[in-house]
């Protein structure tokens, strides 16, 4: 039983579960531009603010070869960074393409405990200061990330956080629901009606990633979604589908499943207080099956009817409520009973819509331990209130070819006056 591991350590919580196994070797990376602060005091107000936190006051540590989630008073890290060129906003934008993001990530205690969060500072030109915040994506998902950051940027403005104190679900994550029943504890029956294929061309190992953000005016975008009910998602899974049926060479009736992170605070299962719970990795996915249409506007409309159906299926409530017994939690052994939709294998795509983050021009990334598995190749998007990025996440090598398809079928798609004469 786990609880003698306390004896090594009183600071224990619980040990991660199968799904945690999956998002703590990631990191999430986002930087955006403030008027310049001094980062002295940047540090001080941070300390004592984010301190305030319940989940920055959490940490994982490695005892042998298991995890636990532990109590670790927060300790802010910060590393200020000298400028350059490519420091700058544009310019990093502009040359992207031969930015390498390097896993990185920092430890501490004999390299036993992970860093959590950290922060980057570097005093920009023109009176401006970049801050990157880095989180481990195990504590935080794409939409928990938006909460954080707004709480970043009142420090940054001067201001005094309140207390937030939201415990680290439990090991099975069951709090989180009402009226379960045992089918919600299986894995999506959907995985196993996933037809086998090979969507993504071969690449040698080890893999290192490159992020190539997209932007878009959001406007226009707004009013053709207000028009016509059609949602990012839904374009993204149509952006993505279409381009891996081009790229294959495949037909356009070739059913294709997409891998759609779903947040699962929305579901009609979660309590009032998980809906309400604005931290921690909360997401999963549902499955949408999509085949192709006579035209865009038809495939839009057929990728916006199959996600409203497949987030009726629950199936990301099934995922988190299968996952976490992935570890058992008598043993800590990793012990898979089911296999999750492979690209490499099977015939699925990838896209994620994670909604609004709040700033001047946020940029996000993940950060991937490269060597985990076979390579990752997917898109999200985001949105200001003025701009729509959408980030492209591939290997260093990836064919060129798939990458300028999938931009083709971006611009034809959240360019809304292109649909019109792509019918």
């Amino acid at each position: 039983m786990w609880e003698q591991y306390k004896e090594k350590d009183s600071r224990i919580i619980r040990p991660i579960n199968g799904n945690e196994f999956f998002t703590v070797s990631t990191y999430v990376n986002i930087f955006d531009v403030f008027p310049k602060f001094s980062a002295e005091e940047f540090k001080k107000n941070a300390q004592e603010n984010l301190s305030k936190i319940e989940c920055f006051n959490l940490a994982i540590k490695r005892i042998g070869k298991d995890l636990f989630w532990i109590n670790k008073p927060f300790e802010l890290h910060l590393e200020e960074v000298e400028w350059n060129e490519n420091e700058e906003v544009d310019n990093y934008l502009k040359n992207e393409d031969k930015y390498v993001i390097p896993y990185d990530p920092k430890y501490e205690e004999n390299n036993d405990v992970f860093v959590m969060y950290y922060f980057k500072i570097c005093q920009l030109k023109n009176n401006k200061t970049k801050l990157t915040f880095i989180v481990n994506h195990s504590v935080c998902d794409a939409r928990s990330l938006s909460f954080m950051f707004s709480l970043i940027r009142r420090v940054i403005n001067g201001e005094k956080l309140e207390k937030v104190e939201e415990p680290l679900p439990s090991y099975g994550q069951c709090e989180c629901y009402q009226n379960i029943d045992e089918s919600l504890e299986k894995p999506p029956k959907v995985w196993k009606e996933i037809n086998k294929a090979s969507i993504l061309p071969k690449i040698p190992g080890p893999y290192q990633y490159i992020t190539l953000h997209h932007i878009f005016d959001y406007a226009p975008i707004a009013t053709f979604m207000k028009k016509t009910g059609i949602t990012v998602q839904a374009m993204l899974i149509a952006m993505m589908s279409r381009a891996a049926r081009k790229y294959n060479n495949l037909p356009k009736e070739t059913p294709l499943w997409s891998v759609t992170p779903c947040n699962s605070r929305n579901s009609q299962y979660a309590t009032e207080t998980f809906k309400n719970q604005k931290l921690y990795c909360n997401v999963a996915g549902v499955y949408p099956c999509v085949v192709g249409q006579e035209t865009l506007m038809q495939d839009l409309e057929h990728c916006k009817e199959k996600l409203k159906e497949s987030i009726k299926s629950n199936d990301d409530v099934r995922q988190i409520l299968s996952g976490t017994s992935l570890i058992n939690p008598e043993t800590l052994q990793f012990t898979p009973t089911f296999d999750f939709p492979d690209p490499h294998f099977k015939a699925v795509v990838h896209s994620s819509n994670l909604g609004r983050i709040d700033g001047n021009l946020p940029i996000l990334h993940f950060v991937y331990n490269g060597n985990f598995g076979g390579y990752i190749f997917y898109c999200h998007a985001y949105h200001t209130s003025e701009k729509l990025i959408i980030a492209l996440i591939m290997p260093v090598g990836f064919d060129q070819k798939y990458v300028d398809i999938v931009k083709e079928e971006m611009n034809n798609i959240f360019i809304p006056e292109n649909i019109v004469s792509k019918n």
